[in-house]
């Protein structure tokens, strides 16, 4: 016998595991504790996880190290020898493995801070620029101060663990935005390779001796401690969209920080994207015209606006509510503004477009037809009494 419910129920069943397998295939699951996306074009956040959250940043400290050491230099090519206070207290992080007596410029040390993350470099420049670690620490919060985060502190040049070394992945991701506006951090943050001449060494980026296919990736620092994870601020740009990511306190069996990112790029830009809402000369509304030859007036896009969506919404699908002025009269004049389309996508809202009139309506003037009204009758009344009189 032919089970209609049996046929019935596996149909349910495989629908419910085919949305489970769509669900997971498109959620965005990361190993890091935090993290924060912009799209630099929108200058926009689209995507954080406690990004709010203040913890250890371990090496991605020397962002800030590298700023503030460019903005209070004059001669990046001002040579610095290098000493035995420069090399202390560095056991167990990442050297360039610099000697008493070596001879860099500060533009040799940015480099081989930035890109294998030497602490020799970090510690090398602090006191090179300031004379002591702490009096550079101070330069490294005034910076900050500037740039406007507030919840961040340091101590150190190096990302060593401290309570007094510490920031959020927001606030790093408004570091590194401010950072990237300069052009020599800017070439630095987005070199592979260097060659310190002095000392014939080449320098290379962390991120390129990983096994996670980061290639797409534009900029990185990475950063590791203990107590900080695995850690990693990055640009790329994909499909036309620049984008800026921080990912910070990722497992540190493994590369899972570098996982994280390219999974959170790779996820915006299958996804997300560039979508034509409104198109210029497109017909938005048409509205009456009061006391004219003119009946209507068509309100016409000006504009082309492109937003950064879900790559699902089609412009076909979109909703162009109009609320305004529903009837134009003589007190409205050219350039006035007519009211708002609102563009919507299943109820929500996608953006506010503001529309004005721009054209010169004629209308009737009703006042000379009536003067002329009163001219013609008062004629009438004078020529008629002129021949009565007779």
């Amino acid at each position: 016998m032919y089970n209609v419910y049996g046929d019935n129920m596996k149909k349910i069943i495989l629908v419910i595991i085919t949305l489970f397998l769509f669900i997971n295939i498109n959620a965005l699951e990361i190993n890091s504790k935090n993290a924060i996306l912009y799209n630099m074009n929108e200058k926009e956040v689209i995507y954080e996880k406690n990004s709010e959250e203040v913890v250890q940043i371990a090496s991605l400290t020397k962002i800030v190290t590298a700023i503030t050491v460019i903005e209070n230099t004059e001669d990046l090519n001002k040579e610095v020898t290098i000493n035995r206070k420069m090399l202390q207290g560095l056991d167990g992080y990442a050297k360039a493995g610099f000697k008493v007596g070596d001879k860099l410029t500060y533009l040799d040390l940015l480099y081989a801070l930035m890109l294998p993350s030497a602490a020799d470099a970090a510690q090398a420049l602090a006191i090179s620029v300031s004379g002591s670690i702490e009096e550079f620490s101070n330069l490294m919060n005034q910076k900050i101060e500037e740039i406007g985060v507030t919840n961040s502190k340091f101590d150190n040049p190096v990302g060593m663990d401290s309570e007094n070394n510490y920031s959020t992945a927001s606030d790093l991701s408004k570091i590194l935005i401010y950072s990237l506006e300069n052009e020599t951090f800017e070439e630095i943050f987005n070199s592979n390779t260097y060659k310190i001449k002095s000392i014939n060494k080449v320098v290379k980026k962390t991120l390129s001796s990983y096994d996670t296919d980061t290639s797409f990736i534009t900029g990185a620092k990475t950063g590791f401690t203990y107590d900080a994870g695995k850690c990693l601020a990055s640009t790329t740009t994909l499909e036309g969209v620049d984008y800026l990511l921080i990912t910070l306190n990722a497992d540190i069996n493994g590369e899972y920080h570098a996982i994280d990112s390219v999974n959170i790029y790779k996820h915006y830009s299958s996804n997300y994207g560039y979508i034509d809402v409104l198109s210029k000369g497109q017909m938005l509304k048409t509205i009456n015209v009061k006391h004219s030859k003119t009946k209507t007036y068509d309100i016409i896009s000006k504009d082309e606006i492109s937003l950064y969506l879900e790559k699902t919404i089609s412009k076909e699908n979109l909703i162009y509510k109009y609320e305004g002025v529903e009837e134009l009269n003589r007190d409205i004049k050219k350039g006035d503004k007519l009211g708002t389309i609102s563009i919507l996508n299943d109820e929500k809202v996608l953006y506010v477009y503001d529309v004005y009139l721009d054209a010169d309506i004629e209308y009737y003037n009703y006042l000379l037809y009536i003067s002329v009204g009163i001219i013609i009758l008062i004629m009438t009344f004078l020529f008629f009494k002129k021949i009565k009189s007779k």
